[in-house]
């Protein structure tokens, strides 16, 4: 078993976060995020975070941490299918609720 797979999120002394712990995402009130956080977490946070990924690089040596940013994709910011929609949107077209209010856009 890893570190990672026996946190429970009370926290390991020593602690996760053995490096640069200033100014980042992993540190904040004197407590070690990483400590408080199951696999799932982590891996949640690096897929959606950039900043995270950045920051996790410096706060931490444990190269279980270290090989998950290497192995975990950063998800897309916007969702392909959200973009598809916002390009139909912006499209040369009537708002939707003008068709229903009658004018066609014809005069």
């Amino acid at each position: 078993m890893t570190e990672l797979d026996n946190q429970t999120g009370t926290g390991f002394e020593p602690t996760l976060c053995d490096g640069d712990i200033t100014n980042n995402q992993w540190f904040e009130d004197g407590v070690c995020l990483l400590d408080t956080m199951t696999k799932d977490q982590v891996i949640y946070t690096i897929s959606r975070n950039p900043s995270a990924r950045d920051d996790l690089r410096r706060v931490t040596s444990c190269t279980e941490v270290l090989n998950l940013l290497s192995q975990v994709d950063l998800l897309p910011a916007v969702q392909e299918d959200d973009e598809l929609q916002r390009r139909f949107n912006s499209g040369d077209c009537l708002p939707f609720n003008t068709i229903f209010r009658g004018n066609l856009n014809n005069q």
